[in-house]
């Protein structure tokens, strides 16, 4: 890994920029856009539209069979089917830890010896958390209990199909799958 460069904060920080405002313009179901107007460190001002939701857990859940689970649904945004980590929203008062838990039971009816082992944003225009969490020895403990707008169809898949999976660009979790890949040595 190469070094910060002289002015990079490897902490985060927010030096040299100023929040001057902050506006919710749109706000439902956990999720919020905000607009924040900022100067900037060249002294100009700018306006930044950025998205808040609840943080999020996805679990790379490991059965007994050696397979990973995953999840295929449509989702509005893009319009189509795709496949995703079992997950959803950590709840208020609920640790990304029980919301993992709760999430993979809820979605394909499995459980395990589940660990969260990272955590990275959403991305650049979001205050969002997204965590990780790794199943171990998961296996059927009920039938599954998605919500009412979920139509989850459950599938387990060989550690190499679940990379062409990645790859395909069909995939919503992708960087929480490898970084589960990575903590468990397997990429």
């Amino acid at each position: 890994m190469t070094e910060p460069w002289p002015d990079q904060s490897p902490s985060g920080g927010s030096e040299g920029w100023e929040e001057l405002s902050r506006t919710t313009v749109y706000a439902a179901y956990g999720r919020s856009v905000v607009e924040a107007r900022y100067r900037l460190p060249s002294g100009e001002q700018a306006t930044f539209s950025l998205r808040e939701d609840r943080p999020s857990v996805a679990v790379l859940a490991f059965t007994t069979a050696g397979e990973i689970l995953v999840t295929r649904q449509f989702r509005p945004g893009p319009g189509q089917f795709l496949f995703e980590l079992p997950g959803g929203y950590v709840d208020a008062n609920e640790t990304p830890l029980n919301a993992a838990e709760r999430e993979l039971l809820e979605e394909t009816g499995y459980g395990g010896d589940i660990e969260v082992v990272g955590h990275c944003f959403a991305d650049a225009y979001s205050s969002s958390m997204k965590f990780c969490a790794i199943g171990r020895a998961c296996a059927p403990r009920s039938r599954p209990d998605p919500e009412g707008t979920e139509f989850i169809e459950v599938l387990s898949v060989r550690p190499q199909l679940l990379r062409e999976l990645l790859r395909a660009g069909n995939f919503t979790d992708v960087d929480l799958a490898y970084m589960g890949l990575d903590a468990l040595g397997l990429l």
